[in-house]
C-alpha cells in the first residue's frame, strides 16, 4: 500500500505578454507569482477571488472563477453551488427529470488546497436555447485536511490559441522536493491583465508520480498538456497552473525500459512516436507511458499518455505508439517547432495485474498497401482451452534493417459473453505509415493476447 502523508497543493501563474494571441502563435512563459486576488482576502475563510462568463463560438455558456483558501489549515471537499436564471429571474436548472431547481452543486479543479492557495472552477451549460441572462456562484462548505506546499515548478510552458476555439496549454511539472510526488488533479487558466480566471479546465496528460528532484533516469518530471476554451471576447494575457498533490512513498522499481526507434507525421498531418517498451522484471506488468514533444530552445510544444494495449511480459517487448498530440497535430506552424521528444511510462499505473491473459496466434495474416495506409487483416483460433473476455491484436512493421518503423493494435470483442475454447475470430485494423518513407523490404509481425473471462 502506498501511505499519503500530505496534501500538497501549488498555484503558479506564469506570466507574459501574449499579445496577438493568433492562431498557432506560441508564447512562452516562465514561472511567476501566484495570481492576486481582485477582492480583498477575508482571513480565516475561504474566499471567493473572481467569477466571470462567457459563451465560446460552439454557443456553450461557461461560469469560471478562482476560490483561495485563507483559512489557517488545509482543506478539502470544497463545495460551491451555482445559480443560472434567465431575464425574468426563473432558473435555468433542471434535474434528469427536468424538474426545475433553485441551485446545483459542483466543485473546483482541484481536491485539496493549503493555506494561502487558490483553485480554479468551471461549469458549462448548454446555452442552444439562449444564454442565462444572471449567475450567481457561492460557496457551500469544506472540510479540514493536512497540507503543504509541494517543491513542484512548471518549467517550459506556453499558451497558443490554436485556431479552432481552443487555447492549449503545455509544460513540464518539475518536482524539486525529495521524496515521491503523486499528483492528484492539474489544472490550468487563461488569466487576464489583472489576474483573474477568464478560461479554465482540468487534464489527466501527465506522469502521475514524479521522482526527487535528480532523478538520473529524468523521473522528477513531467510533460503536461491543458485545452480551454477561448472566452469570447475575453482577452488572455498570461497563463495560470494549478496542481494538487501528495508526498508518497517510493512505489515498486519495476526495471521497465523504453526505447524511442521513429517518428514521423503522418499523411493526415499526425505526428507518430513510435518505440518499445521492454519489461525487464520477473513479474507480469500492466503499464501506461506519456510523452512529450518539445522546441529546440526547450518549450514543450504537446503531451500525450496511452495505456500499453496489452499485459508486458518478463522479457516481452512490446511496440507502441503516441499519435493523439492535440496542438502539433494538424497545426503546421507547432509541427514545424517539433524537435526532440521522451517517452516515460508512469509508475503509478505499472502493477501486476489480477486478471490473466494468455498467449495466442494469428493465421492467414496479409495486408493491404493504399500508399503509406497499410490494412492488416487475419484469423485468430483461441487454442487456450478458456473462454476469453476479448483478444488484442499487436502489428509491428519493420524496415530491412529489423528496426521498428510503425505499429497499431486493435481488440477482438465477444459476440456473446465471451470467446469461447477452439472458437475463431477475424481482425483487421491500419496503420498510416510514413509517407515519404522507402518501404522497400518492409515486413509485419503480429502479437495476439487473450484476456481470460
Amino acid at each position: 500500500m502506498k501511505a499519503k502523508f500530505f496534501h500538497l497543493m501549488l498555484v503558479l501563474a506564469i506570466a507574459t505578454s501574449m499579445a496577438g494571441c493568433s492562431s498557432g502563435a506560441a508564447q512562452t512563459q516562465s514561472p511567476a507569482s501566484p495570481p492576486a486576488a481582485n477582492q480583498p482576502a477575508a482571513s480565516g475563510e475561504l474566499t471567493l477571488v473572481s467569477t466571470f462568463a462567457f459563451t465560446d463560438q460552439w454557443g456553450r455558456y461557461y461560469v469560471v472563477g478562482e476560490i483561495q483558501n485563507n483559512t489557517n489549515s488545509a482543506i478539502t471537499s470544497i463545495g460551491l453551488t451555482l445559480e443560472l436564471k434567465d431575464a425574468s429571474g426563473n432558473s435555468l436548472l433542471k434535474d434528469e427529470s427536468g424538474n426545475s431547481l433553485a441551485s446545483i452543486p459542483f466543485s473546483p479543479l482541484l481536491y485539496t488546497l493549503a493555506p494561502g492557495q487558490s483553485a480554479p472552477f468551471s461549469y458549462s451549460y448548454d446555452a442552444s436555447a439562449g444564454a442565462p441572462a444572471t449567475y450567481n456562484v457561492t460557496i457551500a462548505g469544506h472540510n479540514p485536511s493536512q497540507a503543504t506546499l509541494a517543491d513542484i515548478k512548471v518549467e517550459k510552458a506556453e499558451l497558443i490559441d490554436n485556431g479552432n476555439g481552443s487555447f492549449h496549454l503545455s509544460g513540464e511539472l518539475v518536482n524539486t522536493g525529495s521524496q515521491w510526488v503523486t499528483i492528484n488533479a492539474l489544472a490550468g487558466a487563461g488569466l487576464d491583465s489583472n489576474d483573474q480566471v477568464m478560461t479554465t479546465d482540468w487534464s489527466s496528460t501527465y506522469t502521475t508520480e514524479l521522482a526527487p528532484a535528480g532523478d538520473a533516469a529524468g523521473r522528477d518530471r513531467t510533460p503536461f498538456s491543458i485545452e480551454f476554451p477561448v472566452p469570447g471576447t475575453a482577452v488572455v494575457t498570461h497563463l495560470g497552473v494549478y496542481v494538487d498533490a501528495d508526498l508518497t512513498d517510493a512505489p515498486a522499481d519495476y526495471a521497465l525500459a523504453v526505447e524511442i526507434t521513429n517518428n514521423y507525421f503522418d499523411n493526415y498531418n499526425s505526428f507518430h512516436l513510435v518505440g518499445t517498451l521492454t519489461n525487464h522484471s520477473s513479474e507480469k506488468l500492466h503499464t501506461m507511458i506519456v510523452g512529450g514533444l518539445y522546441a529546440g530552445d526547450g518549450t514543450t510544444l504537446d503531451a500525450s499518455w496511452s495505456f500499453i494495449p496489452v499485459i508486458v511480459e518478463p522479457g516481452a517487448s512490446i511496440p507502441f505508439d503516441m499519435a493523439s498530440f492535440s496542438s502539433v497535430n494538424w497545426n503546421a506552424k507547432q509541427a514545424s517547432r517539433v524537435s526532440s521528444f521522451t517517452v516515460r511510462f508512469d509508475p503509478w499505473a505499472t502493477y501486476a495485474p489480477s486478471w490473466e491473459v494468455v498467449a495466442l496466434g494469428s493465421t492467414g495474416d496479409q495486408v493491404s498497401k493504399d500508399g503509406a495506409t497499410w490494412t492488416f487483416s487475419g484469423s485468430i483460433l483461441n487454442n487456450s482451452g478458456r473462454g476469453l473476455s476479448g483478444e488484442t491484436i499487436i502489428i509491428a512493421v519493420r524496415d530491412a534493417q529489423g528496426k521498428l518503423i510503425g505499429t497499431t493494435y486493435s481488440y477482438v470483442s465477444p459476440d456473446g459473453d465471451a470467446i469461447a475454447g477452439g472458437q475463431t475470430t477475424f481482425y483487421e485494423v491500419s496503420l498510416y505509415l510514413d509517407p515519404t518513407a522507402d518501404t522497400t523490404g518492409y515486413t509485419f509481425q503480429t502479437f495476439v493476447q487473450g484476456d481470460v473471462k
